[in-house]
């Protein structure tokens, strides 16, 4: 089976991400079919309603509602609703909670803080994958279909204590067995390249052309191709991305307007003020204006 190379974090952009989904059958991230891939992020994957058969590396199991599992760094995976779920009419539903982590942010912490030595050993085993059940498996289900319902930091400090709680109990299974490999054949995945290449040359002009070209595509497919997998046109992607952006430079830099409109891929001042408005709703000296006034 060809294992797909992406990344989560580009398409969410952030270290953190909970994810709840409710659909007719098991689809992987941002994508509308399964597909046996592998991502940086560390993902733990707890199943409300839905059954199957989930591919961990080479190990086949069957999963159910409760099924939990925590996978480190690119570990190949899947999780393939049976057939039934596919038919609509059969009125069958999946439900998921996925937790996405990038590693990144331990980085600092597994230097300097002695007391989560616990965490980085269990994220460790968890190249290996981890099945987690019993009461531990009870607290967290409770804990995710919480957090699932707020933001802020108390969603992520609540992600981090599951980890914690993870890497102290015993009521966990490695999925992986020591004398079985992860299976081979990586293949990148093209949207990752394209969100890096719009991100990259954000101040530029960024072609339809130029995207299909590194899609490996016609423009058409490419159209399709990125409305499929984001549920936005690749224009209306970019104006989010330098919008947001330029709401950041806004508040961060006090430079001219017309700096943070170049900065932002847009020669023209009066159509970057225009866009803005039309996008934000104020003008980009009102919105400057009143962000440091309520700073």
């Amino acid at each position: 089976m060809k294992i797909i190379r992406t990344e989560i974090r580009p398409l969410i952009n952030n270290c953190i991400y909970l994810d709840y989904r409710e659909q007719h059958f098991l689809s992987s991230f941002s994508q509308s079919s399964a597909s046996f891939h592998q991502h940086p992020e560390l993902q733990l994957t707890f199943i409300l309603e839905g059954y199957g058969k989930r591919i961990i590396g080479n190990k086949i199991n069957r999963f159910e509602p409760g099924d939990m599992v925590f996978i480190g760094s690119n570990v190949p995976h899947i999780w393939l609703s049976d057939a039934a779920f596919y038919d609509e009419e059969s009125g069958l539903r999946s439900k998921v909670i996925t937790v996405y982590i990038h590693p990144q942010i331990f980085q600092q912490m597994f230097d300097y803080v002695e007391e989560a030595n616990g965490i980085k050993k269990m994220i460790s085993e968890a190249s290996r994958g981890i099945s987690i059940y019993g009461e531990t498996r009870k607290i967290i289900a409770e804990k995710l279909i919480s957090l699932s319902q707020i933001d802020g930091f108390e969603r992520v400090y609540g992600l981090l204590h599951i980890l914690d709680l993870i890497s102290k109990s015993s009521e966990r299974n490695l999925i992986i067995n020591n004398d079985e490999d992860v299976p081979k054949g990586v293949h990148s995945d093209r949207l990752i390249e394209i969100l890096k290449f719009i991100k990259d040359n954000l101040a530029e002009e960024v072609t339809l052309e130029q995207l299909a070209q590194i899609a490996c595509m016609t423009k058409q497919s490419f159209c399709r191709f990125f409305k499929e997998r984001t549920n936005k046109t690749f224009s209306q992607y970019i104006l989010e991305l330098r919008m947001s952006n330029a709401c950041k430079l806004l508040i961060e830099l006090d430079r001219p307007i017309s700096v943070v409109a170049s900065m932002c891929g847009y020669s023209s001042n009066s159509h970057f003020s225009k866009i803005f408005r039309e996008y934000v709703g104020q003008t980009p000296y009102e919105f400057r204006a009143n962000a440091l006034k309520n700073d």
